[in-house]
Order: structure tokens, then sequence, then C-alpha cells
């Protein structure tokens, strides 16, 4: 019962909660180093526990319907494809390095994070469609993503690309296979009627979850402070800039709900899913760190952002 009141007190506060967590998991180094090894686990962990509150089997027959299809498609194309390119070549006219653009392309070829329905709750907006697009683009990854990253990185990086869609495969339907068993056993009138408390594991994942991304990042941090605001910026920057720029250019097609959705999914994606399948480089391990940041307090400072605009008479 104690359990259960303290994870209901996290559900409630999960937008505080996520944001203290980040900044929190700084100071967890010895930590951080201990879970490095498990991070492809916590990966796929997290996909269960956003995937194991809805029913995955219906959610992705929806978004496969003839009605829904090739709009669930053309979004989950365009934000794994579409978007990497367009920063890729915002990133070369900008004069930005290598390893820079590199880490543009991973982190915006990789599908939205598991989460982004939780966030949309949080928020407001439509979270089934969150869902829906999630979930496709996760399953496109294996497929598009080494595709993309080889297009636009070429022999920049050491990738295999087939090793890294293995790797993305086992991770994304290891997930999925483990959200079905839970939501088996535990029964979905369970996990509705306990909401807030499946809220609060879900903040309590995500928290664990990030732990591990922080192992020598804070060393980084202090030894090149330069170097690591100029990262930050640039996992801040597009992350808040596309869901500002994508919730103005679609809000008056797909109202603001869906907008809102398709803004923090544009912005928000799973970057930690190519360092668990990745050969491990400094630049990259530092971003995929601090890109938690704007994602993590995006429920609290993208609100205000992502609210209808429109004048009233």
């Amino acid at each position: 019962m104690i359990v259960l009141r303290a994870l209901e007190w996290l559900g409630a506060r999960a937008r505080w909660v996520l944001a203290v967590g980040a900044v929190a998991a700084l100071a967890l180094q010895d930590l951080a180093a201990i879970l490095r090894p498990a991070l492809p686990f916590f990966v796929a962990m997290i996909y269960a526990l956003a995937m194991m509150r809805v029913d995955v089997f219906e959610t992705v027959r929806s978004a496969l319907r003839p009605t829904n299809f090739a709009k669930t498609i053309v979004w989950s194309v365009a934000l794994i494809t579409g978007l990497p390119v367009a920063l890729y070549c915002i990133a070369a006219l900008l004069g930005l390095d290598a390893e820079m653009r590199s880490a543009l392309v991973y982190g915006h070829a990789a599908p939205p994070i598991a989460s982004s329905a939780a966030i949309c709750l949080l928020m407001g907006f439509n979270a089934a469609f969150a869902l829906e697009i999630s979930i496709v683009a996760s399953f496109l990854t294996p497929i598009v993503g080494p595709i993309v990253v080889l297009i636009l990185l070429g022999d920049a990086v050491p990738l295999d690309g087939w090793l890294l869609a293995v790797r993305l495969f086992y991770i994304i339907t290891g997930g999925a296979a483990a959200a079905v068993i839970l939501r088996k056993v535990l029964g979905p009138g369970l996990i509705s009627q306990k909401k807030l408390a499946f809220d609060g594991i879900g903040a309590v994942g995500m928290l664990v979850f990030i732990v591990p991304l922080f192992d020598g990042v804070t060393a980084h941090l202090l030894a090149s402070p330069g170097l690591a605001l100029a990262i930050l910026a640039l996992a801040a920057v597009p992350n808040l800039g596309l869901q500002i720029v994508m919730h103005r250019i679609t809000r008056a097609r797909l109202g603001n709900e869906s907008a809102g959705a398709l803004a923090v999914m544009a912005g928000n994606r799973n970057v930690s899913l190519f360092l668990a399948a990745l050969p491990e480089t400094a630049i990259f391990s530092i971003y995929a760190a601090l890109y938690q940041f704007p994602m993590y307090f995006t429920p609290l400072i993208m609100q205000r952002f992502l609210r209808p605009r429109f004048t009233r008479p």
C-alpha cells in the first residue's frame, strides 16, 4: 500500500519528477558506470512500460487500416527521414564538423520516444495519434534508419548497417513482446484503474533509464564546459525548435491536439536507441546524455508554446 501511494504521488507529479531526475542524474556517476552495459535492456524497458498501457495489436491494426495507413506511414517516414535530411543540410550550411552532423543525424533518424503518448497525455494532446506513429516509426527504424544514416554520413562513421538494423530490431521487438506479456498478466482493467500508479512506474522507469546515459559525461562537462554547452545547444535547439515549427505548420490542418502530438514527436527522439546499437563515440555519448534535458523538460516548458493562439472575437 505504501509503495502504491508513493507511485501515485510520483505519477501525479510526473512533469517535475522527470525534470528534477534529469538534473540529479549528473551526480550519479558511479551508478551510471555500473548500469551502462545494460543500456540496451533499459531502452527495451522504456518501450515495454509505454506499450503495456495500450493494446499494441489493436493500435497497430488501427494504424494500418486503409483510412489511417497512408497518413501513419507518411508521418512516420517524414519524421525519421525528412527531418534528419533537413537538419543535416542546415548543419552543413552552418559549417558544423562531421561529429556534430553525425550526432544530429543519429538523433533525428531515431523514432519518436516510446513515452511520446505519456507526454502527450500530460500536455493534453492526442495520445492515440502519438502512439500509432511512435509504434509504426519504431518498427520502420531498423529498416529505414540505417539507410538514412549511410546515405547522409557514408564512411564518416564505422557503421555496419545490417548489424545496426538487427540490434534495433531486437531492442524494439523485445520491448514490444515484454509489453504484451505484462499487459496480459496485469490485465487492462488494473492498468486503467491504477493510472496514476502506472504514471509513477513510467516516471521511475525513465529515471532509471537516464542514469547510464550520463556515464562519464559529468567529467567531460567539467573538463570542457564550452564543448558541453555547444553540444547542449545542438541537442536543445533542434528539439525545441522542431516542436514549435511542426506545431505551427500543422495546427490548421490537424487541429491543436494532433499538431501538438506531432510536435512532441518531431522534437523528442529515442536517441538512446542508436547509442545502444552503435559503437560508442565521445561526442555522441555526450549528445545523447544532454539530449535528455530538453526531452525531460518538454512537459514543463513547451506547454505555453504549443497552445492554440487563435484570435477569438
